[in-house]
């Protein structure tokens, strides 16, 4: 029997939230926590699909697959299956089991890692030669078209393309990648779920998506030569602004100004790696702290994508001693705090902070230890 196991990871993102499909850069990284999938050859004409920490399955025919009305997993299943190329000439059978460690509602990408992990994995099963980033894009269009979440493609990259202690710089217009180390010296990061998904979520994120549509279509009539929200000049977005109703023109100020940061970040992960110790790093740390947190300030009054756990846990965390910075990571309303702070920061220091919002919220919120990892691979 023939059988084959991947890896398919969830992500962070250091900076850039909503530049994906704002004309921005990026930079994500894989982490270590991921899908784990199994595909084996089955007899006869039938499909088995196990979700095994759901202790869920589905069965079905190549012919039901079309037919059939899916919800939840079985969406992005479905649509791997349709977009992959099966077409013309299905396979006759498979068993696919798949299990994860990527907390779900996080903002930690386990929808993109599902559909990465599951079409890297069926273009190996059948050697079906389509690149990382063919896959990337076919992942990106099952949320699309099954789930009808908008997304960019930097969650699909990230798990694709992720290398261990590396992020990933990539242009959301050119579709280009680079990947550069990010050296923390005396430094880390780790996550803070909230435990926290509102409704909203996915709605707001559209909603979003398509108030910068608008914004930009307003930008080309006003500057007809306009390539990029990156090409705008202090002078046009002035004028843009004035265009603009109030809530549109605090969501563009957010993109403009994180377009921005970006920018500032990558010089700094630069300066990072000419520094030989943790005194010559520390000042390039307290900066791209402060970059956090400006980015969050920027999400949660401008963007307007925050919710009032992930502030309580912003402000809590950026007052305790060794902590650099920290900001709401993901589409909003819920999931991770992605937090910068010294090594010696553990747990134990956060323990009365954790519990205040336990006490609060009804929730406590779970500690996650990161690394930045290898994209999806066979394993």
């Amino acid at each position: 029997m023939k059988t084959l196991k991947i890896k398919a990871p969830g992500r962070i993102n250091l900076l850039g939230e909503h530049l994906d499909y704002n004309h921005g850069i990026v930079l994500p990284a894989a982490i270590n926590r991921y899908f784990e999938f199994e595909f084996s050859t089955l007899e006869g004409s039938l499909f088995l699909i196990e979700a095994l920490d759901l202790n869920e399955k589905w069965e079905f025919t190549w012919t039901e697959l079309t037919d059939s009305t899916t919800n939840g997993w079985m969406n992005y299943v479905k649509g791997v299956f349709l977009l992959i190329g099966f077409t013309s000439h299905p396979p006759k059978a498979l068993h696919v089991r798949f299990k994860s460690n990527i907390p779900i509602g996080a903002g930690l990408s386990s929808s993109a890692a599902l559909c990465c992990g599951l079409a890297f994995g069926l273009n190996e099963f059948y050697q079906l030669g389509k690149t990382r980033h063919e896959l990337a894009l076919l992942a990106q269009q099952t949320e699309h078209e099954f789930t009808g979440v908008k997304c960019g493609l930097m969650d699909q990259v990230a798990s694709l393309f992720g290398q261990a202690n590396h992020l990933l710089a990539f242009d959301c217009i050119s579709h280009e990648i680079n990947s550069f180390e990010l050296p923390l010296h005396s430094a880390k990061l780790f996550l803070i779920d909230s435990k926290i998904k509102h409704n909203l979520a996915e709605s707001a994120y559209n909603e979003r998506r398509a108030s910068m549509e608008y914004a930009w279509l307003q930008a080309i009539i006003l500057f007809p030569n306009l390539k990029s929200w990156r090409d705008i000049k202090g002078d046009q977005k002035q004028q843009l602004l004035s265009k603009l109703d109030r809530i549109t023109s605090k969501r563009l100020t957010y993109v403009l100004d994180e377009l921005v940061r970006v920018q500032k970040v990558q010089h700094l992960t630069k300066d990072l790696t000419t520094c030989s110790n943790s005194s010559e790093a520390e000042p390039h740390l307290i900066a791209l702290g402060q970059y956090l947190n400006q980015t969050h300030l920027g999400l949660r009054d401008l963007y307007e994508v925050s919710c009032q756990e992930l502030n309580f846990l912003q402000q809590a965390f950026t007052q305790l001693s060794g902590v650099y910075g920290a900001r709401m990571m993901g589409g909003g309303f819920g999931g991770c705090l992605l937090v910068l702070a010294s090594n010696d920061f553990t747990a134990s220091v956060a323990q009365s902070l954790m519990m205040e919002y336990f006490l609060t919220y009804d929730v406590y919120p779970a500690w996650i230890d990161v690394q930045l990892s290898v994209g999806v691979e066979v394993f």
